[in-house]
């Protein structure tokens, strides 16, 4: 911790913290994990389909000389006495607040400090979740820099397998195994020999039509997915990949036999990296592997369009690893401030 920088902590309520929407874009652009999830274009999906009472949200915007290097936009559950960085699991693949690694120790730290002299603050638990192992929380609970404002439990939630883009695509291929690499081959020889077409889908003209074949096709692929899109969700959807379709940062590579989609990945285009937010395939056309096939071309293309990286997101599945993914960890993370 350098004793000369000095923190300032802002607290601005949601609309406030509107106004404040090109620093908050930069600071993500620059800090030390830009992703979608912590965007403004997210939270703000999120907020409007999710969040009646607005006052529970806690927007804490931190600056050095006038400049912004952090924001924790928190909710506070005073029922249960719980204060959560804003988001959901379910939804959110990485929540986590956003800084400048130049001054992580001291905006952890004036963090704590805050939620410390707030007088709604009594006993609450601060929970974390699905925390990236790249964060530098993890290095200052590490090293027992938090010890004298907290009590830590830390557990091991998930993982986002990312594969990092250094080659083109024969080397891409040429890095794989024998087998893996003939795999993709004889399954893209035998996608291609069908009269399927592709259809790139980056803009709000072409998404409501979309949009209804694709939630028929994701909840018809299984019960659990039946379950999960409820019409709340569904409501998110809908804003949060507008919005980014506005933004230019929408991709969705989809296929269709005929006037039929069969299959589909919803990628987020953010920091240079495709992040593969979602997907779904018709079980009609298994033997022709069309959900593998078009999560291959998905990557394929940032591998030609030379991306930084390809991001497959929350989830252990095995054709993630197939497919060169290696384990980003996602911890959750409790403190109880002393």
């Amino acid at each position: 911790m350098n004793p000369i920088v000095k923190i300032n902590c802002i607290e601005l309520t949601w609309i406030e913290s509107k106004e404040k929407v090109l620093e908050w874009d930069n600071l993500l652009i620059e800090s030390n994990f830009p992703h979608p999830f912590s965007s403004f274009t997210f939270y703000n999906s999120w907020v409007e389909t999710f969040v009646d009472d607005l006052t529970q949200i806690k927007m804490l915007f931190f600056y050095n000389n006038h400049k912004l290097v952090g924001l924790a936009p928190i909710f506070v559950d005073q029922d249960n006495k719980r204060v959560f960085i804003l988001g959901d699991k379910d939804l959110f693949d990485y929540r986590d607040i956003i800084y400048i690694s130049e001054f992580y120790e001291e905006i952890y730290i004036e963090l704590l400090s805050y939620l410390k002299s707030q007088k709604w603050y009594q006993n609450h638990t601060v929970i974390m979740h699905s925390i990236p192992e790249s964060s530098e929380l993890l290095n200052l609970l590490n090293a027992d820099k938090l010890t004298d404002f907290a009590d830590v439990e830390i557990i091991q939630e998930d993982v986002t397998p990312i594969f990092k883009i250094n080659d083109g695509w024969d080397d891409y291929l040429l890095a794989l195994s024998k087998k893996q690499r003939h795999e993709i081959r004889r399954k893209l020889r035998k996608f291609e020999s069908q009269d399927f077409h592709f259809k790139l889908i980056n803009d709000n003209q072409d998404l409501s039509k979309f949009l209804l074949d694709f939630y028929l096709l994701f909840i018809n692929s299984r019960e659990d997915k039946k379950q999960f899109l409820t019409e709340q969700r569904k409501t998110f959807f809908n804003k949060m990949l507008f919005a980014f379709a506005e933004k230019n940062e929408l991709k969705i590579l989809s296929y269709y036999d005929g006037n039929i989609l069969i299959s589909a990945c919803i990628v987020i285009e953010y920091a240079n990296t495709y992040f593969l937010y979602n997907s779904a395939y018709s079980l009609d056309y298994n033997s022709f592997s069309v959900g593998l096939v078009s999560k291959i071309v998905a990557l394929k293309q940032s591998i030609e369009n030379n991306k930084r990286a390809f991001n497959f997101l929350r989830g252990n599945e095995r054709y993630k690893y197939d497919l060169g993914g290696e384990d980003i960890k996602l911890f959750e993370i409790k403190l109880l401030i002393k």
